[in-house]
């Protein structure tokens, strides 16, 4: 599409991209050329708004040129279907290529990789017996001589195969005898500390054995005097309690005597202060009726000058709102020069808020 010859100034390139619109989609001069055309085709178009046929040749011109615009997008838009469906077929090849090589390139690998795959296996193997070798000497806190006997026996019995150690077996065999001497010399010295422990433990046992019968003995002895002193402590304590019970007989009786006498002083006490309080109440009940007439009286009078104090402030606040509303009255008709009842309307409308955004401040 690209290799179509160009026209010649004398072809008319309107009626040409009319005819085949791709060319204007794949040379870029050939659309300048059609665009200078088209703009001429419409600024020699006569304006003729005052005629139906003026009109309808406007009409038909855009018509013309949106017209040509569709025919162009349409062939714009067969183009890129075109070119993806190429671009869907080549790639649907290069899935099916690659998918088929890698199918190849595996099978072919595929002893290698095994291969690889057995080496790294080996060498996870081996690096992991060396690991544990190396730490297989170190000793938890927790540990006993008996444990560490019983890891130099699965040490010993631990061999290194030829065909997975490869050129580490000699290395293998080193660790193994470093570790096993090793855990000999801890396990030696561990064995002797817990003789040496068990000893003193036997040693504190009997220590303790013989202090056990020295605080038992000593507990029968301060068991025995305990008793005695608590038979002695017991006869005076019952001495003590009866001598004791006799002083509270006799306090009971002094007792009831002194509340005998107290009762009766309280009883005479108790007759003078309800013959008081009967005369106190009397007076309080006549200071009562007095303070409330007293009272009542002075309500009232305050009543009437409440309401008379309101009259004179609903009296002076309607005189003073009849002043201000005057005075507006007056400036309507002095600044507006409208008749007085025109201006006492406008005030009183004002005044009873019928008027939007406009008050009177009193």
């Amino acid at each position: 599409m690209n290799a179509v010859t160009k026209v010649s100034p004398s072809t008319d390139i309107v009626a040409l991209v009319e005819a085949t619109p791709v060319l204007v989609l794949t040379d870029k001069e050939k659309f300048s050329d059609f665009y200078k055309a088209m703009k001429a085709e419409c600024d020699a178009l006569e304006i003729d708004l005052e005629t139906e046929k003026g009109r309808k040749a406007i009409a038909s011109m855009a018509y013309k040129v949106a017209r040509t615009k569709t025919a162009i997008d349409d062939a714009g838009k067969r183009l890129n279907e075109e070119a993806r469906a190429k671009i869907n077929a080549v790639d649907e090849s290069r899935r099916e290529i690659r998918a088929q090589l890698d199918a190849l390139k595996d099978e072919v690998r595929k002893p290698l990789t095994e291969w690889e795959q057995a080496e790294e296996a080996r060498k996870a193997q081996v690096d992991e017996i060396m690991s544990w070798l190396r730490g297989s000497a170190k000793v938890e806190f927790d540990e006993t001589a008996t444990d560490i006997r019983a890891r130099i026996a699965i040490i010993s019995a631990t061999t290194f195969a030829p065909d997975v150690f490869q050129g580490y077996a000699a290395q293998a065999e080193a660790l193994k005898t470093t570790a096993i001497t090793s855990l000999e010399t801890i396990a030696d010295r561990m064995e002797q500390e817990e003789a040496q422990r068990a000893e003193l433990e036997r040693l504190r046992a009997e220590a303790a054995e013989r202090e056990e019968q020295d605080r038992i003995k000593r507990e029968a002895e301060d068991a025995e005097r305990a008793r005695i002193v608590a038979e002695k402590v017991a006869a005076e304590a019952k001495a003590r309690e009866e001598a004791e019970q006799k002083a509270r007989e006799e306090a009971a009786a002094k007792a009831a005597e002194e509340r005998a006498r107290q009762e009766a002083e309280a009883k005479a006490r108790e007759e003078r202060a309800a013959a008081d309080r009967a005369h106190a109440e009397a007076l309080a009940v006549e200071k009562r009726r007095a303070d409330e007439a007293e009272a009542a009286a002075k309500a009232e009078a305050d009543r009437i000058s409440r309401e008379q104090a309101e009259q004179a402030a609903r009296e002076a606040d309607r005189a003073h709102r009849g002043k201000v509303m005057g005075a507006a009255k007056e400036a309507f008709m002095e600044i507006g020069g409208i008749n007085e009842a025109t201006a006492k309307t406008i005030v009183l409308a004002i005044a009873a808020g019928n008027i939007p955004n406009i008050s009177i401040q009193y």
